[in-house]
């Protein structure tokens, strides 16, 4: 389908909003799915979260964050009005509903793949734990809104052992409805890990952040197969079953802790 790009407006050095324009439209877009945009010059796909969708003006709104020189590139020469292809939505919907108590887990380079999944969560009445992995390197994209969206706030220090105790520790002492997690494959396996051993119901993200900024498919829906460690990942173009945690960790590897050059925004998206 090609599109249009509407509104453009860069809230950071790093992250573009994105507003734009579908021909026949979609409705509401779920939150969990994602989009595809193929700039009709370039090769390169860019792969987003949707953030808000409006049905009456046929909109929805995206934001990219530009690592890439390739990708950085396009945006910087995005002027609203220029075509571009867009494929979907993609991907599974989270679960969305008053569970009572949610556990929201994330590291710092997820942000933008959470907010949509916590405006979500918070509208459908539900009382947020927000648990950030990893360390802020500086100011981080979408650390205060999605602040405000939390009733609870934890932050783990950048030393892996210790957000893993502190992520169990939580799961281990307080009884929640629900976890969210969305990250890395470390990420995922943690919470997944501590979420089975507390019987505690769980919704998983696969989210590689690298690999979208720089023109790549990196989101992918992770199922717990019952009371195992078998995992079920689901892709645009790739899905496997894979054994233990150990085999998706050598498929999708880790990536770099944090983005040294990302930036706060205190803007509404």
């Amino acid at each position: 389908m090609t599109i249009k790009i509407i509104s453009k407006k860069d809230l950071s050095d790093q992250l573009t909003k994105l507003e734009i324009k579908q021909s026949g439209g979609f409705g509401t877009i779920k939150p969990g799915l994602y989009v595809l945009l193929q700039f009709l010059t370039e090769e390169v796909a860019i792969t987003l979260p949707v953030i808000k969708t409006d049905p009456s003006r046929e909109t929805i709104t995206l934001l990219a964050e530009s690592v890439s020189d390739k990708i950085n590139s396009l945006l910087n020469h995005c002027l609203t009005g220029i075509q571009i292809a867009l494929e979907g939505p993609f991907g599974q919907p989270f679960q969305i509903e008053n569970f009572g108590t949610v556990l929201c887990v994330a590291n710092y380079q997820s942000m933008v793949a959470l907010y949509p999944v916590l405006t979500a969560l918070k509208a459908a009445g539900n009382h947020i734990t927000c648990h950030l992995t990893g360390t802020s390197v500086g100011d981080s994209v979408l650390e205060n809104e999605i602040n405000n969206l939390s009733d609870a706030w934890i932050n783990s220090d950048e030393n892996p052992r210790r957000a893993s105790q502190i992520l169990e520790q939580t799961l281990r002492i307080q009884k929640y409805d629900q976890v969210i997690a969305i990250g890395p494959a470390k990420t995922i396996r943690e919470a997944c890990t501590v979420a089975t051993a507390t019987k505690t119901p769980i919704q998983a993200m696969l989210y590689l952040n690298e690999k979208n900024q720089n023109g790549q498919h990196g989101i992918f829906r992770v199922s717990v197969c019952g009371n195992t460690r078998a995992l079920c990942v689901d892709g645009y173009n790739f899905n496997a079953y894979y054994t233990s945690y150990e085999e998706m960790l050598k498929r999708f590897g880790c990536e770099r802790a944090e983005i040294e050059t990302q930036s706060k925004i205190n803007i509404p998206v």
